[in-house]
């Protein structure tokens, strides 16, 4: 069948490019902040006696409304032992966060289980952002208020219990626990880059909101301060301040846009970012709460529940004060190829604390995995051996999805939605 919207396709996709292009050309003088966050590295050997973990998921319509979620996640390695492989199918109502708190946990699990299986394991690869997965959990948990998200609350509960358990393992066996995003959406660089040149502004409203928004991990989380910044960028505009304000609120430009031109620019092929540490980030009133308050909300969530789904999970108030701040930094291993995100977690004040984006003191730990991840990438599919290879086995193709659906409806007589079976055929 012929596609009759292909055209219309690239129109709207060229709209979107050039709105994103455009963005990146007001910088106003912000590309030297953006250009210093840059640390020049040298590719230091590679990553041996490791796993690497990633997941797949996927969802499907039923008749009924409700979502099938095939959710899988796989623990490779260079050891030449056998993959660890773990499945879970659950059924979750419509817009529910369930199924991607359930791939997140089986890919702990999967982790969890190298680390007791495998002797001698020094690095454990995940996929994705711990920072990004920690904080839809705890707003899962925390926030959550339509039924799908309090529907999710035991997952969320079991992310939370379980990660708590593999960061306790990782540190009793000395093993680094590392976690890389080949694409992410995260903001906190531009934010930070932004808000330290607006800091420096002569006009004293921009300076003193730009100091207070520092203190913050994202100024566009907290409402109050994004309608501030809003409403002062109007009064001023037409000022490279008002332009800078637009590029902070502007949700299409990420750090990965800004830091891929800025490699560029630099001329810089193997390098990293400044690291920093992340914390918080979910509403600046939750970090406000005392121990006590917090325990009191957490129960209040888990009746709500019980009350929905008939499960009440088990949280110990523990897991949530000792999770961890996430520290991070960007890896640059080619000028032809986007910055990866790369995360390891670290104790501290714990991730709930006030919400903030600070320098991190001792750099050594992202120094030494910066210069690993550069020793293993080849090229912008294969960067890095191990974690791709996590990644083709875990990817849920089209030809699969199709032979899953017509056996769960030769054995199973499930009825899936009528707009699947359209797309099916």
């Amino acid at each position: 069948m012929p596609d009759l919207f292909m055209d219309l396709l690239i129109r709207e996709l060229n709209s979107i490019l050039s709105e994103m292009k455009s963005a990146e050309g007001r910088l106003n003088g912000l590309e030297g902040v953006i250009d210093g966050l840059w640390i020049s590295i040298n590719p230091s050997g590679s990553f041996r006696n490791a796993v690497a973990v990633d997941g797949g998921l996927q969802e499907v319509k039923l008749a009924n409304g409700h979502l099938l979620s095939m959710a899988r996640a796989i623990a490779v390695n260079n050891m030449g032992m056998e993959p660890i492989r773990v499945v879970k199918v659950a059924l979750f109502p419509e817009s529910s966060p369930g199924g991607i708190l359930t791939m997140s946990t089986l890919e702990v699990k999967a982790a969890l289980e190298a680390i007791n299986r495998y002797g001698g394991l020094r690095y454990v690869l995940m996929d994705g952002s711990l920072f990004v997965k920690l904080l839809e959990a705890l707003r899962v948990l925390l926030l959550g208020r339509s039924i799908g998200e309090v529907y999710a609350i035991p997952e969320a509960v079991e992310f939370l219990n379980i990660t708590s358990s593999l960061l306790t393992e990782v540190s009793r066996r000395g093993v680094r626990l590392i976690f890389v995003s080949k694409d992410t959406n995260l903001r906190v660089y531009k934010e930070y880059a932004i808000l330290r040149e607006l800091a420096k502004s002569s006009v004293s409203q921009v300076s003193e909101l730009a100091s207070e928004g520092l203190n913050y991990y994202s100024v566009t989380w907290s409402r109050r301060l994004r309608l501030r910044f809003f409403n002062l960028m109007r009064r001023l505009s037409g000022t490279r301040e008002a332009s800078l304000m637009g590029l902070l609120l502007n949700q299409s430009v990420s750090d990965i846009t800004l830091l891929a031109s800025s490699t560029r620019r630099v001329g810089i092929s193997h390098g990293m970012v400044k690291p920093m540490v992340l914390s918080g980030g979910l509403s600046p009133w939750l970090s406000e709460l005392s121990d006590d308050e917090l325990v009191r909300m957490v129960k209040r969530k888990l009746n709500d529940s019980l009350t929905l789904r008939g499960v009440e999970p088990s949280l110990d108030p523990s897991v949530l004060f000792n999770l961890p701040q996430v520290a991070l930094t960007y890896v640059s291993a080619s000028m032809d190829d986007s910055p990866m995100l790369v995360e390891v977690p670290i104790r501290g004040e714990g991730f709930l604390k006030r919400p903030r984006f600070r320098e991190l003191n001792d750099t050594s730990v992202l120094t030494e995995v910066a210069g690993l991840m550069l020793g293993d990438y080849v090229d912008p599919v294969r960067y890095n051996g191990l974690l791709t290879l996590a990644h083709v086995y875990a990817n849920f193709t089209v030809g699969q999805l199709g032979e899953y659906i017509a056996m769960l409806q030769d054995r199973l007589g499930l009825r899936f939605s009528r707009r699947l079976g359209l797309a099916v055929l």
